[in-house]
């Protein structure tokens, strides 16, 4: 569509119109190969026809088109006896030939075209048609990537080999598998799992599933004439150019499948590592916890330390002053019995000499007088 683009919309109409030749609304491979062609056309500044002449009607779709009158009709590749050349078939006969399919140009040229083997045998057709249909669950007479992906993953190979041998089996481009091209995937992915033997980059002829061989292009000098074939020829580039991208577009797809399995693989790793801190971090500030009521048992302990310390100095100070106190009371007491030995001494002295006890008293202590 994007040719499209660069042409007016009635111009867009006119080619989509003359291009549909089965008016199914779709265009198939040689419907859009006669769309592009005039696409070209008209970039060139060329008037797009009114009616789509013979010449580009491809031969698959001319046993679905009328004859139009004056219209050159497509011969066998082969040269014609000579009594053909003779004379010119009229309109009816032509009709009639088509009708019978002696002349029909699809007959034709698969006349001319010579037989070529699959490279699948039969036997082995067989075991992986059996595949194929215990595979195809919705039955719908293809398989997709998803539906054959364990079967295709069980061969051991690389994924970027099993998407390229696909890319080659898919030679449609859908994005599934018929049951003939399932056979050509599963014969290839056999081959190198049992022989070693790669796969192709491009399917030779004999590889093409039966089903998939369309009719071979004629080319410039043929009747057809060169415009059909400047069409399959671009289209031709461009289904090899979508077949690499759809290749490519496997592979990244692959490749992104790969990380985002390594991204979940870290993620998964990074939130355990997560998991692992924060338990950690819960640890330590329940050691950090510990430690503060410590600190703060610590400190009240400094505090009565404090205070008992200076008790002990109050105490210590009240001792030495007991202490002093009572070591002058000792030596007080120590001194007075000297001085009342000397006194009791001059009592009995006086007493023996007559002096007169009134006088002895006088010098005596208060209680030796009382006792006296």
């Amino acid at each position: 569509f994007v040719f499209f683009l660069h042409v007016d919309v009635m111009g867009n109409l006119y080619v989509w119109d003359l291009s549909d030749i089965d008016k199914d609304g779709h265009l198939d491979k040689d419907e859009f190969a006669v769309a592009m062609h005039l696409v070209y056309r008209a970039l060139e500044k060329e008037p797009v026809p009114s009616l789509l002449p013979p010449s580009l009607i491809p031969p698959s779709k001319r046993k679905k088109t009328p004859v139009f009158p004056g219209a050159v009709p497509v011969l066998p590749a082969s040269p014609p006896p000579k009594d053909s050349l003779r004379s010119t078939p009229s309109h009816g006969s032509v009709n009639s030939l088509n009708s019978t399919g002696s002349l029909s140009p699809k007959h034709s040229i698969k006349q001319a075209q010579p037989s070529v083997n699959w490279v699948v045998p039969m036997s082995e057709k067989l075991r992986y048609d059996d595949i194929f249909l215990k595979t195809d669950t919705d039955m719908d007479g293809f398989v997709s990537g998803q539906e054959v992906k364990d079967i295709f993953m069980h061969s051991g190979l690389s994924q970027n080999l099993l998407a390229h041998i696909w890319a080659l089996a898919d030679t449609r481009q859908i994005g599934k598998l018929s049951k003939d091209q399932f056979a050509l995937a599963m014969y290839l992915i056999q081959q190198k799992v049992s022989k070693g033997i790669d796969p192709p980059q491009v399917l030779s002829p004999d590889m093409i599933p039966p089903t998939e061989r369309t009719t071979p292009i004629q080319d410039s000098s043929s009747s057809v004439g060169s415009g059909e074939f400047t069409g399959v020829k671009e289209l031709d580039d461009i289904s090899q150019e979508i077949a690499q991208l759809q290749r490519e577009k496997y592979s990244l797809e692959q490749d992104i499948r790969e990380k985002e399995d390594s991204i979940r693989q870290k993620t998964n790793e990074v939130q355990e590592l997560q998991n692992d801190l924060d338990r950690e971090t819960s640890n330590l500030q329940e050691l950090e916890a510990q430690k503060q009521d410590a600190q703060d048992r610590l400190d009240e302990m400094d505090q009565q330390k404090a205070k008992l310390k200076d008790m002990l100095n109050d105490v210590r100070q009240k001792c030495q002053e007991e202490t002093q106190v009572v070591s002058a009371s000792i030596s007080t007491q120590i001194q007075r019995p000297k001085k009342d030995s000397i006194n009791l001494h001059n009592f009995h002295k006086g007493y023996k000499y007559g002096i007169p006890p009134d006088d002895l008293q006088k010098s005596l202590p208060m209680e030796i007088v009382i006792v006296l």
